[in-house]
């Protein structure tokens, strides 16, 4: 799932004629707009409007079924970097789904295998020389651990 849903924020408008004193909407919220329209264009109708800052809820859509997944394939060129914030329970539920597969993977025969790191809300691991991702030991241990990677049923 993206990391990674949205939640569509309801956006202020700016009360008078457009005059100088008129609010406009900041780069960011533009750039995340033009991939709210390409999302849209590729069949993902329901996808939401980003909020005044720019951002998106990655709670507010599933990002594994088409037609999102497939306009989020079509459209990443167009994604803004940091456009998509994860609400604090799924990064937790993220991070304990990750610390589960470390767990995992150490008692498959990786015991090296190192703790998950959030990066700005992007849970990853990072790899130390003692970790060979193309040994047959590893892709041993992913096998047998893939219920807990992305999209396992832990």
């Amino acid at each position: 799932m993206l990391t990674t849903a949205l939640t569509a924020a309801v956006l202020a408008a700016g009360c008078g004629g457009g005059g100088p004193s008129a609010a406009r909407p900041s780069k960011a919220y533009q750039r995340s707009l033009v991939f709210t329209q390409c999302m849209r264009s590729h069949g993902a109708l329901a996808f939401p409007d980003p909020s005044s800052q720019g951002t998106f809820d990655t709670g507010q859509f599933n990002a594994n079924v088409p037609p999102v997944s497939t306009a989020l394939r079509a459209c990443q060129r167009v994604l803004p970097p940091g456009a998509f914030v994860v609400p604090e329970a799924q990064q937790r539920q993220v991070m304990d789904q990750a610390l589960q597969l470390a767990m995992c993977m150490r008692a498959h025969g990786l015991p090296g295998f190192p703790d998950p790191v959030d990066h700005d809300g992007q849970v990853g691991f990072t790899m130390g020389p003692g970790i060979d991702p193309d040994s047959p030991l590893f892709r041993s241990a992913q096998q047998a651990c893939r219920r807990f990677g992305p999209g396992g049923a832990g």
